[in-house]
């Protein structure tokens, strides 16, 4: 019978005094007993680290690790990520909830599945926003799953739990404005290693709280031109990405086209809400129409063309 695997769990944490101590006891009575909690801390503005050191010292799998020049969300997590040793990694964020059994389930899920590289459940908001956000399977081709996440965006998966022994030593890129374009290349890199697998339970909780980054805004900059910055090195982070896990010629440019076609629409309805109707810039030209002469397969294509459908509304609405 096969050992259960030594999962890392890393928390990025940022003056997180209030809600610290709930986040690693949720972390701390996982029903998957062998758990390595590796806590990041951004600055020491309030009680956080002194929290965290107490609680390292009740509980020896709590590893502490203060960063004092300030790295921001970002690099936190990069740090708190490279706190781990095991295969099994996964990142928790410092005001987000986890059910006891969602190690064990998400552990039990890749086991059932060694190709996968990740697994993933259904996330439940709570706070400002209710509601849940359903698990979705990424399978097929690496083509099909950059494809289905970059005109879907269904899942959750940058809270998934991967294998490094798939993904590599995955990292957040450092984007102008450390915000969401960062995320959306770890999501394409995460996906492009291997497929990743729905849990439908919702056994990871999202705080929407005054406060927090994604209540805040603090996802993308309040002014167009540095939301077309942090644009701009993220699309050339993900271009970076497609070079190296899509050899094949056509499928890259397959890929890229639905990188456009994800990255425009993304900047149209930033556009919108800020009634601005400025050009884009060229590298998000786009005609309406696309090419596609790679052997793709009809699910993919139709994926393609369904998003950019919803563009072309987009579009005409931005007009």
């Amino acid at each position: 019978m096969t050992e259960p695997p030594t999962v890392s769990l890393c928390i990025p944490a940022y003056r997180a005094e209030g809600f610290i101590g709930r986040t690693l006891d949720c972390a701390r009575v996982q029903s998957h007993q062998d758990v390595l909690i590796n806590v990041s801390i951004d600055g020491s503005h309030d009680r956080t680290e002194e929290i965290c050191r107490q609680a390292s010292t009740e509980d020896e799998r709590i590893r502490v690790s203060i960063q004092r020049g300030g790295l921001g969300w970002s690099r936190n997590t990069n740090a708190a990520l490279a706190m781990a040793r095991t295969d099994h990694v996964g990142v928790y964020f410092h005001d987000d909830i986890i059910e006891p059994t969602y190690v064990e389930h998400l552990v039990d899920a890749l086991g059932a599945r060694p190709a996968a590289a990740s697994a993933h459940c259904d996330l439940a908001e709570f706070g400002l926003v209710e509601g849940v956000q359903p698990a979705h399977d990424y399978d097929g081709s690496t083509l099909h799953r950059i494809v289905d996440f970059l005109t879907t965006r269904r899942g959750t998966t940058l809270r998934s739990l991967h294998r490094r022994s798939r993904t590599g030593d995955l990292r957040f890129p450092t984007i102008h404005g450390d915000n969401h374009w960062s995320a959306y290349v770890f999501h394409v890199a995460l996906l492009a290693a291997g497929p990743s697998v729905a849990v439908h339970e919702p056994l990871y909780r999202r705080w929407q709280r005054e406060g927090s980054l994604t209540r805040s805004g603090g996802w993308f900059p309040g002014t167009l031109d540095d939301l077309l910055r942090g644009q701009a090195e993220s699309f050339d982070a993900t271009v970076e990405v497609l070079r190296q896990r899509l050899p094949d010629r056509d499928e890259r440019c397959v890929a890229t086209q639905a990188l456009v076609v994800f990255h425009r629409t993304v900047v149209r309805r930033m556009q919108v809400r800020l009634g601005n109707r400025d050009a884009l810039p060229d590298r998000l030209d786009w005609d309406g129409d696309t090419d596609i002469r790679a052997d793709i397969g009809d699910e993919t294509r139709d994926l393609l063309v369904r998003a950019e459908r919803q563009l072309l509304e987009l579009e005409a609405r931005a007009a």
